[in-house]
């Protein structure tokens, strides 16, 4: 039974139950989609039809692989740049962030106000290009938080209770490079964005693999991070989520405390942060929802946990990477 409260009111009971598939059921088969139908009881053609008529409409972004970065030498490094910046300038310097393609680019509700990712080499060479943006950017005031270690990063709408929701605790941190292994950095690519078809992998042969050869492929980088799992990837807004929470907590028992966060259903990103003396959140969280009142629940059961000093929540107001 959906809750409507909870769940968006545009779409039908039957493709919400293809968009909770195809995030948390979806079969690593040469025939995904097919047996995505079938174990749905709808007609295979209906079903193709509709997931290709939402990823065309942009509520499906892709499906296939999602790949772990850190499997790729040249991207070894990540950090959050946090920028205080005057509002007035916040679109002009959003624009210039975006020219340098971040993962991520939020307007929060904070003084530090553009939160942004990037990524590069090493630490060094991720310090560099912040201070080389926020210096094209006219910016003085900014934080860089590099990635000490990521608990969990699944990003899964449950469309039913109205929130995010992941049970994957798996997080690997240390993976094997792309070069290492021997594939072919091209085919993982595209790996992550396969096509609405019945045989989605039969495109594949020109790289040398079979359609088996393939299924086989992802389940072994699977196994070792390099792929983080196969599954459909949702637009959040598209699907009535209108409220992400990025949550920073001050505490001198990071790895104690995220290691109890893992298992946090609700949580999407969860990362331990190299932090500067002045700046003591060591651990940051994201919650997605409906509303904020779901986020706002998270918040307020984590905050009582002993591990915890302080916690606050940094809303969304703009996805800086849609101006």
């Amino acid at each position: 039974m959906i809750d409507s409260s909870k769940s968006s009111s545009k779409f039908d009971s039957q493709t919400v139950r293809l968009l909770m598939d195809i995030q948390y059921r979806l079969p690593l088969t040469t025939t995904p989609l097919s047996e995505l139908a079938e174990r749905a009881n709808i007609k295979e053609d209906f079903v193709i039809n509709r997931l290709r008529e939402l990823h065309k409409t942009g509520v499906i972004k892709r499906y296939g692989a999602n790949l772990n970065y850190r499997a790729f030498s040249k991207q070894q490094r990540a950090a959050l740049v946090a920028a205080k910046v005057d509002e007035s300038r916040i679109e002009e310097v959003a624009r210039i962030i975006n020219s340098y393609r971040p993962k991520h680019n939020y307007w929060r509700d904070a003084s530090y106000n553009v939160w942004f990712t990037i990524k590069a080499e090493d630490f060094e060479a991720v310090e560099r290009l912040a201070a080389k943006i926020m210096e094209d950017c006219c910016v003085k005031d900014y934080i860089v938080l590099p990635t000490k270690r990521v608990y969990k990063m699944d990003v899964k709408y449950d469309l039913i209770r109205g929130t995010s929701w992941s049970e994957n605790t798996d997080a690997k941190f240390d993976v094997p490079k792309v070069e290492e292994i021997g594939i072919d950095r091209e085919l993982l690519i595209k790996l992550e964005r396969l096509e609405f078809t019945k045989r989605p992998f039969l495109s594949f042969k020109k790289y040398g693999y079979s359609e088996e050869e393939l299924v086989s492929l992802i389940s072994e980088l699977t196994k070792i991070g390099v792929v983080r799992d196969f599954s459909g990837v949702l637009k959040e807004r598209k699907i009535g989520f209108r409220e992400n929470g990025m949550n920073l907590i001050k505490t001198d028992k990071p790895e104690k405390l995220a290691r109890k966060l893992v298992s946090r259903a609700e949580i999407t990103h969860l990362v331990e942060r190299v932090v500067p003396e002045e700046w003591n959140y060591p651990v940051y969280f994201m919650v997605h929802a409906v509303n904020r009142e779901s986020i706002e629940k998270v918040r307020k059961e984590i905050a009582n946990m002993n591990e915890v000093e302080e916690i606050k929540v940094l809303y969304s107001i703009k996805d800086l990477m849609e101006i």
